[in-house]
């Protein structure tokens, strides 16, 4: 007996009218769609879609009129790159004031190693530096707070020229009444306008409809208190500061003994083998700054203090991208090198964001490069790539390499003869420790 075909039970066909956002540059007529059930003679089968046809929907999208909207995006463009490069001038301006901190300023090489490590594991330079948004919309908020805070700042500074010429006397009084107003008056317009988002019309109409509405409601500053809390556990400052901490250790653990037989060599004439202690001191010295870079990486990469010693991942992932690890390193070195000038002499401790700023605006770059090189030779190596580069990109990028490591390394000898730190100067080295000059008075 031949088997029964399925017989359909019911056809409906519904008409769809598809809403569009922007009706002027994409129209679609009609969405029609069939709907057909089956039933057998065991189970029934699932409703199922038999077609759907959208009528003249590429013809529509084919004709619909561009120029308007790449006009609007062209005028957008300046825009973009001015904020951009405000946030960018705020993330830099806050790693130097980072930097210049004792102890806080772990978290500044916790930052430009986290950045790096963006770029190793195959993230787009647009996603390279977290937190650039934050940290662009919390300078402006420190601009517009400091700009509102010359009013207050000049009513202070007559009540404290007041009760220096005339004291005790009742305009001395009233100027001392004004300035506390004035600062409790510019407390509360800062905390108003932080809580409603920190933008500039917030300073600039503190809405006292809505304050007087608000204020007085617990749920307004429980809100405040949440938003301030969730803002300071977006920063991950913990985890930047424990980063930079365990990359600063290793790198110390790596150049101490070298370094001390380098001083040995050089400031013990007296000793016999002084010499020859320096040269070896030297060489190590030489051979841990090819490898020390791409190993505090690893640290950030793997988040495993160990990683530090893996030199062999390093090695292997060279022969993969020869020519990207040697340019790496040579920026390194170049980029170091003039920095040594800005510790010459201490700067005040007040003023010690201003170098660290310079210190962080030329290692950013060097960091990210060397993450770069290793997130190209990563790539190559996930790629299916079995064979490494040939020997005749491989040998010229180690006589660079070498020759940069070389150079770095005579700047030691005379960085430690002309900087405010003398000797010291060789252990903390900026290439791999905080991005600031470590010396002020």
């Amino acid at each position: 007996m031949p088997e029964s075909k399925p017989s359909p039970r019911f056809k409906t066909p519904e008409i769809l009218e598809a809403d569009i956002l922007e009706p002027e540059i994409v129209r679609p007529k009609i969405l029609r769609a069939e709907i057909i059930e089956f039933e057998s003679e065991g189970e029934p089968q699932r409703p199922r879609v038999a077609a759907a046809v959208i009528d003249d929907f590429t013809q529509a999208s084919a004709e619909a009129p561009v120029g308007g909207r790449r006009q609007r995006r062209w005028f957008r463009w300046p825009d973009w790159c001015l904020g951009r490069a405000w946030d960018l001038l705020s993330l830099l301006v806050l790693l130097a004031v980072v930097a210049a901190i004792p102890l806080v300023q772990m978290a500044s090489l916790g930052y430009l190693l986290r950045a790096a490590a963006k770029l190793a594991t195959g993230g787009a330079w647009s996603e390279a530096l977290p937190g650039l948004r934050r940290a662009g919309l919390l300078g402006t908020f420190t601009l517009l707070a400091t700009l509102s805070w010359l009013p207050v700042w000049l009513v202070t500074d007559v009540s404290y020229s007041a009760q220096l010429l005339q004291p005790g006397t009742s305009t001395a009084a009233m100027w001392r009444s004004a300035a506390f107003v004035a600062s409790a008056a510019w407390v509360l317009h800062v905390a108003w306008a932080a809580m409603r988002g920190g933008r500039w019309w917030h300073f600039l109409w503190p809405a006292p409809l809505r304050f007087l509405k608000q204020a007085w409601r617990p749920a307004t500053w429980q809100k405040a208190s949440d938003q301030l809390y969730d803002g300071v556990i977006s920063l991950q400052f913990p985890q930047l500061w424990w980063l930079g901490a365990r990359a600063a250790v290793g790198a110390m653990l790596w150049t101490c003994v070298p370094v001390t037989m380098m001083i040995i060599g050089q400031r013990s004439p007296d000793m016999d083998l002084a010499p020859l202690i320096g040269l070896v001191g030297a060489i190590a010295m030489i051979a841990i700054m090819l490898y020390l870079p791409f190993l505090q990486l690893q640290v950030a990469i793997e988040n495993r203090f160990m990683a530090i010693l893996n030199v062999r991942q390093v090695r292997r992932r060279f022969l993969f991208a020869p020519l990207a690890h040697a340019f790496s390193l040579l920026l390194l070195c170049v980029l170091c090198i003039p920095l040594y000038l800005l510790r010459i002499e201490a700067a005040p401790a007040e003023l010690l964001w201003a170098p660290s700023f310079v210190f962080v605006v030329f290692m950013l770059p060097a960091k990210l490069c060397l993450g770069a090189a290793m997130g190209y030779a990563n790539a190559r190596q996930q790629s299916g790539v079995k064979s490494v580069r040939h020997w005749t990109l491989r040998w010229p990028a180690r006589v660079l390499a070498l020759a940069s490591v070389l150079v770095y390394v005579g700047a030691l000898y005379v960085a430690q003869l002309v900087a405010g730190q003398g000797a010291l100067v060789m252990y903390f080295q900026h290439a791999f420790l905080v991005p600031a000059p470590l010396i002020s008075t």
